[in-house]
C-alpha cells in the first residue's frame, strides 16, 4: 500500500511539474468539462479611434482572449456598407448563428462568424444585414492582410488573420459563442 501511494504521489508531482513548466500564454488543448461554454463575445467600440476597438472572449467573467478589431469606415451605425464604406455595428446583443473556416462570400472569405441582422437607431433605422466577425483572407484561410487599413470594413467586426485564428482556437477549446455584445 505504501508503494502504490508513493507511485501516485510521484505521478501527481510529475504532472504538476509539467504543468508549471508550460510556457506562459499557451492554451490548454482541452478545457475542463465545467469550464466549457457558452462563450460571450464583447465588441467594445472606440469612438476616438474605431480601428483600435477591442473584441474580447469571456467565459463567465474570465477573459479568454482579447484582440484589436475594427468595424466600418465611419462611426455612423446606420451607414449601410456600399463599395468602400459602411458604418460600425449598432450597440446591442447579436445572436451568433454559425462559424466556419472556409466561408466563400463575395467580400468575405476564410474564417467567419455569422451574426444576426439588426436595425440601427434602437430598431428604428436601417436594417444591418450580412454581418460577420471576419478577417481579410482567402477561402482557405491564408492571409491577405495589407496593414492597419484592413481593420476597416463594410460594417462587420474585422480582426487580423492571426487574431481570428486565435479566436477560433479559443472557441474550439472553450465552446461556441452564443452572443456578441456591442458596446461603446
Amino acid at each position: 500500500m505504501l508503494r502504490s501511494r508513493t507511485r501516485v504521489l510521484a505521478l501527481a508531482s510529475t504532472v504538476l511539474a509539467l504543468a508549471l513548466a508550460a510556457p506562459a500564454g499557451t492554451a490548454a488543448t482541452a478545457a475542463p468539462r465545467e469550464a466549457r461554454g457558452p462563450v460571450t463575445l464583447v465588441f467594445d467600440k472606440n469612438p476616438k479611434h474605431p480601428t483600435y476597438s477591442k473584441l474580447t472572449a469571456y467565459l463567465g467573467k474570465r477573459v479568454l482572449g482579447q484582440w484589436r478589431a475594427g468595424s466600418g469606415t465611419t462611426t455612423d451605425e446606420c451607414q449601410v456598407g456600399r463599395r468602400n464604406s459602411g458604418g460600425w455595428l449598432p450597440n446591442g446583443t447579436y445572436a451568433v448563428s454559425s462559424r466556419t473556416r472556409t466561408y466563400n462570400g463575395d467580400a468575405i472569405k476564410g474564417y467567419a462568424i455569422r451574426l444576426a441582422d439588426k436595425k440601427c437607431k434602437g430598431g428604428k433605422g436601417a436594417n444591418r444585414d450580412e454581418l460577420f466577425i471576419h478577417s481579410r483572407m482567402t477561402v482557405n484561410g491564408a492571409s491577405q492582410w495589407r496593414g492597419d487599413r484592413d481593420y476597416k470594413s463594410l460594417g462587420c467586426v474585422k480582426l487580423h488573420p492571426n487574431h481570428i485564428k486565435a479566436l477560433f482556437r479559443t472557441l474550439d477549446v472553450y465552446g461556441e459563442a452564443k452572443t456578441l455584445k456591442v458596446i461603446a
